[in-house]
């Protein structure tokens, strides 16, 4: 009993002193972003810069050391793009002691790059292009990349969904360098927020890219292992119904989910993610409407519901395996489905009046529910192979294969009385695309700069089916419309030959490019007989410059010539109901628009930030615009048609950085002057309009400690001039709070969007246009006051944390 007594004090001895080994914690942290920096070499030294201990900190910057000795320390932490971290540390007898977070400064660049900063700061600039890190818009939380790119300082998003920079609605979204067919909403609404590490707005592309996209080219980045190894992370996302009542039919429902995988072992590495969002939206619009036929004035106003039911969801896959230092091939996998119901359900109240006497020569009231669907399934693979010659040259070959099966209906009926059907109509229509881009580079390496020169091939063929039904007098008996029915076949071909030149001087950096193209399009009515063929030859150079002026200062200068293609459902010639009120038609003889960009400017890099002003001018010839006219007494008939040209000038001012050492800014306002003229439809006169307009995304962060944050972002978009009328301000704040839990393995986020802030009108746009023969103005009243809850676990981490029991014995004799 001695012997086992003995055994016993001595066990209890070692314990308490295991137990008295003091603890030492802390989070390595972003100065600027304010984010966990993963990954960071952390070093225990003693007095003699001895390294006693190691270790580097987890993917959100944690690390613990619990076996100190008491007695002084240096701590020592390092990380690629950072300075240097070293501080003494006294550790007591018995004692933890918390570091809380240690920030690190990022480091500058090397003048060669021409890149203001390293490491996860929130900004970066080049001589073509800004670059953003998706981490710093909390708002985004749970959502898809379109909810972190509308944030970027240039970039507005208005009621409809059209998302513009600079003013330009049209833009050319890269998912990781490569494009899709797909318009930049969509494409942008299938990739998951928490899937992307940065955005690169490209604002002057240079030859290697398409030319595609007044507007520029935004590139989504998603996230890449940067050690070996496996994780996961999974984001959950719930939401309440609508807080305000806008009389809709169905209560809206909003969840989701999507995990994402990186896994990186040697010459191998994965990455993947799966998504699904529910994400519905109530609504109410507001309109007028009068139109003019001879001594005729007809005035139709109306109210009514307006809301969305809405999903997407999609699996995406990226890999690659480098053979050897000569050898490596990637490939991507997407597929994806996007769901859209529409529901527009309006009551008009029609009057009509002779304007010379003021005569009433009738009136009637009807109901028009309105079922607008719009699905797609899409399916994107991409195949890259690279083969370096030696250390000067190296060739690439890339393909990539696109499908998508679009289809959809509009529903519409007018019912008088509350139950008489006078008219029912069904628009249905299938319209799937296919593209392949096929892609030859050869890279080469000179004392004098770099070479790159290559040869690209798009084709895209879309064959849509077009159908318009109609029953009349409340019979089901639906009979085809010919007038309003048809098959098309459009058919998209380039040929580019491209080349560029980019040079790095002590200070300096600039590149030259001149590309190529010829472009062959053809649109054909199949039941009609009838081709509306296009095919034209052009020249699109470019210019890049950065200069470093010292002091952190940088200046450039960019210029490059661009084209706006009209996609297939401007080119559309088969008239679509839209609703009641509306006949939507496109125009096979649609010019492309081609623009000339210009700009200039500053990038100064601060002690806890960055500010930078830019200098624009664009001119476009051919500028598409989106029109009315008169069709009958009560539609308006809405098509597309070629302005004479537009202008516009302006500048965007950004900064981002840390107010003070818990609260982050990122700010960025744009303001330009815009003027459009032209002829428009067989209207006599020629149409100008011109006015300011200017948008602005601010946001601005705070750490609360104890692992507490909020956030508020605001977005505004001001009044804008089109060809015809004009389009409202749009305003749009967000709200976040923010919790982390397990150390860091979990955290929880409150989301209050489009706050309601009285009578401001937030998250409305009227729309607004007019003619000797009509006017049309509406109220688009989206929904206010969106609570949503989100939950964000790190797997790998929460691993770690969680010790599940397990077999002892068992294990042994198995």
């Amino acid at each position: 009993m001695k012997k086992y007594y003995l055994l016993f004090c001595l066990f209890f001895t070692l314990f308490n002193l295991q137990a008295q080994q003091n603890i030492l914690s802390g989070r390595v942290v972003d100065s600027l972003s304010n984010q966990g920096i993963p990954y960071a070499s952390i070093s225990i030294l003693d007095a003699q810069q001895k390294v006693l201990d190691g270790m580097i900190s987890d993917s959100v910057g944690k690390f613990e050391f619990n076996k100190l000795k008491q007695g002084n320390y240096q701590l020592q932490i390092k990380s690629i793009g950072y300075k240097q971290y070293a501080s003494k540390i006294n550790m007591t007898r018995n004692g933890r002691m918390d570091l809380g977070e240690i920030l690190l400064t990022p480091a500058v660049n090397q003048i060669g790059q021409i890149s203001i900063s390293a490491g996860q700061t929130p900004q970066k600039h080049s001589a073509d292009r800004q670059t953003y890190q998706a981490s710093q818009y909390k708002n985004a939380v749970g959502g898809t990349a379109l909810d972190i790119v509308k944030n970027l300082p240039a970039v507005a998003l208005d009621g409809q969904g059209n998302l513009s920079v600079r003013g330009n609605a049209g833009l050319m979204v890269l998912i990781n360098g490569k494009p899709s067919l797909v318009d930049p909403t969509s494409i942008l609404n299938q990739i998951a927020a928490n899937d992307v590490s940065e955005v690169e707005f490209i604002s002057s592309p240079s030859a290697q890219f398409d030319p595609d996209g007044k507007a520029g080219i935004i590139n989504i980045k998603t996230k890449k292992n940067i050690t070996s190894g496996f994780s996961w992370i999974m984001n959950l996302q719930g939401g309440l119904p609508s807080i305000d009542d806008y009389d809709n039919v169905k209560k809206q429902q909003r969840y989701g989910a999507d995990i994402a995988f990186q896994f990186k072992q040697e010459k191998l590495e994965l990455n993947g993610s799966a998504n699904y969002l529910r994400n519905d939206n109530a609504g109410f619009r507001d309109g007028d409407v009068n139109t003019i036929i001879g001594d005729r004035q007809t005035f139709f106003p109306s109210k009514g519901e307006r809301s969305f039911d809405k999903y997407n969801y999609g699996l995406r896959l990226n890999g690659s395996y480098e053979f050897n230092d000569q050898n490596n091939i990637s490939i991507g996998l997407l597929a994806s489905k996007k769901y859209q119901d529409r529901i527009a359900d309006i009551h008009y109240t029609n009057r009509t009046v002779k304007p010379s006497t003021g005569e009433l020569l009738g009136t009637s009231n009807y109901f028009n529910p309105n079922l607008q669907n719009k699905q797609g399934e899409f399916y994107l693979v991409d195949l890259t192979y690279l083969f370096k010659v030696n250390p000067q040259h190296a060739f690439t070959l890339g393909a990539i294969y696109e499908h998508a099966n679009i289809h959809g209906s509009t529903k519409n009926a007018n019912i008088e009385n509350g139950m008489d059907t006078v008219q029912y109509t069904d628009n249905r229509y299938t319209n799937p695309l296919n593209g392949l881009r096929l892609q030859f580079n050869h890279q080469w390496k000179m004392k004098a700069g770099e070479l790159l020169s290559g040869y690209q091939l798009r084709s895209d063929k879309q064959r849509g089916n077009f159908e318009y039904w109609e029953s009349s007098s409340g019979n089901n008996n639906l009979q085809l419309i010919p007038e309003f029915t048809g098959k098309l076949k459009a058919t998209n071909l380039v040929h580019a030959f491209y080349s560029q030149f980019d040079r790095k001087l002590e200070r300096t950096q600039y590149s030259l490019g001149l590309r190529y193209e010829y472009y062959q399009r053809d649109v054909l009515l199949l039941d009609r007989n009838e081709e509306f063929p296009y095919s034209i030859h052009q020249l699109y150079p470019s210019f890049n410059l950065m200069h470093d002026l010292g002091n952190n200062l940088s200046w450039k200068i960019a210029a490059a010539r661009r084209v706006q293609r009209n996609n297939n459902f401007e080119l559309n010639p088969i008239p679509e109901r839209e609703h009641s009120e509306t006949l939507e038609q496109g125009d096979p003889e649609l010019l492309p628009e081609f623009i000339t960009n210009a700009e200039t400017g500053l990038v100064k890099k601060l002690k806890n930030g960055t500010v930078f002003l830019n200098a624009y001018f664009q001119h476009s010839k051919n500028p598409i615009q989106r029109v009315n006219s008169v069709y009958a007494d009560t539609i308006l008939h809405r098509v597309f048609t070629n302005a004479d040209y537009s202008k516009r000038f302006g500048a965007e001012l950004g900064a981002n950085g840390k107010v003070f050492p818990w609260l982050t800014l990122n700010l960025g306002i744009n303001a330009y002057h815009y003027s459009i003229s032209g002829k428009v439809l067989d209207y006599e006169d020629t149409k100008t309009n011109s006015d300011w307009v200017y948008n602005i995304n601010s946001g601005l962060q705070a750490s609360l400690g104890k692992n507490w944050s909020t956030g508020l972002q605001v977005n505004y978009l001001s009044e804008r001039p089109t060809v015809q009328g004009v389009d409202s301000r749009f305003l749009t704040p967000h709200f976040n709070l923010s919790k982390s839990f397990l150390k860091g393995a979990m955290t929880a986020q409150l989301q209050w969007q489009n706050i309601e802030l009285g009578d401001w009108g937030v998250n409305e746009q009227r729309i607004s246009t007019w003619d000797k023969d009509f006017y049309t103005t509406t109220n688009y009243i989206y929904e206010k006051n969106i609570l949503l809850l989100n939950l964000n676990i790190n797997l790998q981490r929460l691993n770690q944390l969680i010790k599940l029991p397990k077999s002892e014995f068992g294990e042994k004799e198995f």
